[in-house]
């Protein structure tokens, strides 16, 4: 089993202070708020427990010591939304719930807990890291409402990372060069009101799920992620 106390003595030890959204098995669900202000941007990471990349990435996200990065903009953290699928490496919690698609279940500790972080937020963008052990390339959902598209920045950026999945169809939905389009009316229908779908629905106008191939080294995972979600930053300081 994964240590995940670890994970918190990191969090606490990047100084930002945090937030304990709740308990789950004795262990805490943690937010964390970077700079000052309203937050443009929300980071999740760790709702699938057996994608520790993406939990690894957010840790070194919050362990960066130079301010610049943030380009401006405020951003709220969550660095692990499953300790327990994370400390099983499994990608359902302990219970064997997928937090991404039981949205409407009234009987899961994490589901409620991130119910009550985001209840009244609203946010410019949300990207949320996750790993795919089914592709040799990186690829991205994204979502977006009436604003600007970063997926194509987004995509440059980790070329210079890692390869990209550049197929036509990816997970059953179109894309172009790593950028995958997929209809949030068809997949409530088809998949239930997930996660990804409620925040696109009460959250944001802008959402962006970041897929890295299991495949590669953690380095090499974490580093994507990075090209990624600094690309997005850009993008949005830009737009300031």
């Amino acid at each position: 089993m994964r240590d995940y106390t670890s994970v918190a003595d990191r969090v606490h030890a990047a100084g930002y202070g945090s937030n304990v959204v709740g308990q789950v098995d004795g262990m805490p669900l943690l937010a964390v708020r970077i700079g000052d202000g309203e937050p443009a941007g929300l980071l999740i990471a760790g709702t699938h427990g057996d994608e520790p990349a993406t939990v690894e990435a957010a840790l070194q996200v919050l362990e960066r010591r130079e301010g610049a990065w943030l380009r401006g903009l405020s951003l709220d953290v969550l660095p692990c939304t499953n300790p327990t699928g994370y400390v099983r490496d499994s990608r359902e919690t302990a219970h064997g719930v997928d937090i991404n698609w039981s949205w409407r279940r009234q009987d899961v500790a994490e589901i409620e807990m991130l119910r009550r972080f985001l209840h009244g937020q609203r946010y410019r963008f949300v990207v949320d890291f996750h790993e795919d052990w089914e592709t040799e390339g990186f690829y991205l959902y994204e979502h977006r409402l009436g604003v600007a598209a970063a997926g194509p920045r987004m995509i440059a950026a980790v070329d210079e990372v890692c390869a990209i999945n550049r197929a036509l169809e990816i997970e059953g939905w179109p894309a172009r060069d790593g950028v995958v389009s997929a209809d949030s009316s068809r997949e409530r229908i088809t998949r239930g009101d997930g996660l990804p779908l409620v925040l696109l629905r009460d959250h944001t106008p802008h959402k962006l799920t970041t897929e890295t191939p299991t495949e590669l080294s953690m380095a090499l995972r974490v580093q994507a992620h990075h090209a990624a979600f600094d690309a997005l930053l850009a993008h949005y300081a830009e737009l300031m």
